[in-house]
């Protein structure tokens, strides 16, 4: 059987229930726990799921290795730096040499997940694609080569960000509509999209953040009838509101997975796509 994946970072599944997405639930869905393992420290005492984790896991089916799992902790931002930076930035940028002015200028490819960037999960660990005789892959964290338009990291800039995924998500869909449109042969196709993870960060719960789960709906409306075999989408988390703040998110502790077709395969953990897929490649399309 052939199978499609969309993996959409940050998405929600209560959110997708309050707005009865239809699409985006298709005929099977659910949420999805994430192993303690998937967890870093990002203040003193506080813990959440880490996006390059999740999808470590989601790809291969394994806890990731103690080696990811100990790398060095997030810490929230020092608010005297970040006002130095908003004042000072843009005039700085323009003396910190070659590598800034050309993601001023257009497009690049970048690593995202820090450490746990392409590549990561190639060391002696099996993933889905291993799976298939012919596999496609767009943007998917740990192991793609990722794709990034000017990838901006400022407080100043964050709006500006909000726009940028907005263009890569596009990217992604006219990839994956065009793959299914020219007919292209393969056995396994994954793409990625962190729109609803930034919007979910920045714009928690108001219009602009409902109005991309809106956008995801219709993107697998149009998406889904030029499938043949599973359609599967997945997330790494989903969001709840970070206290102390009007429109802030931070990552809850489920993740959500939805499916065109039944399969006698449990689905209750991020652990459980991966005999998904291979239960799926192995069955009769």
């Amino acid at each position: 059987m052939r199978v499609t994946i969309i993996g959409i970072d940050g998405l929600d599944h209560d959110v997708v229930e309050e707005l009865d997405l239809r699409n985006l639930k298709q005929r099977v869905h659910g949420r999805l726990a994430i192993p303690d393992e998937c967890y870093r420290e990002i203040a003193s005492g506080d813990r959440s799921p880490w996006t390059p984790l999740c999808w470590m896991t989601i790809l291969t089916g394994a806890l990731p290795p103690e080696e990811y799992r100990q790398a060095r902790a997030r810490s929230y931002r020092n608010p005297l730096v970040e006002g130095l930076k908003r004042r000072l930035g843009r005039s700085l940028a323009f003396m910190q040499g070659k590598r800034n002015l050309l993601q001023k200028v257009g497009i690049r490819q970048a690593r995202m997940g820090g450490r746990l960037s392409r590549g990561a999960v190639s060391k002696g660990m099996n993933t889905i694609f291993d799976l298939a005789e012919r596999s496609m892959d767009f943007n998917v964290p740990t192991y793609s080569d990722t794709f990034s338009l000017k990838p901006l990291h400022d407080a100043h800039e964050e709006r500006e960000l909000l726009r940028f995924v907005d263009e890569e998500h596009e990217l992604m869909e006219r990839f994956v509509l065009s793959v299914l449109g020219r007919g292209a042969e393969y056995d396994l196709l994954m793409a990625y999209t962190r729109v609803l993870d930034h919007f979910g960060h920045q714009m928690y719960r108001t219009e602009a953040f409902y109005h991309r789960y809106r956008m995801m709906d219709l993107f697998i409306h149009e998406l889904a009838p030029k499938v043949e075999g599973l359609l599967l989408i997945v997330s790494d988390h989903g969001f709840t509101g970070l206290e102390g703040t009007a429109h802030g998110g931070k990552h809850s502790d489920h993740a959500t997975y939805s499916m065109n077709l039944p399969m006698d395969t449990p689905m209750n953990s991020l652990l459980d796509v991966y005999p998904l897929v291979e239960r799926a490649l192995e069955a009769k399309g």
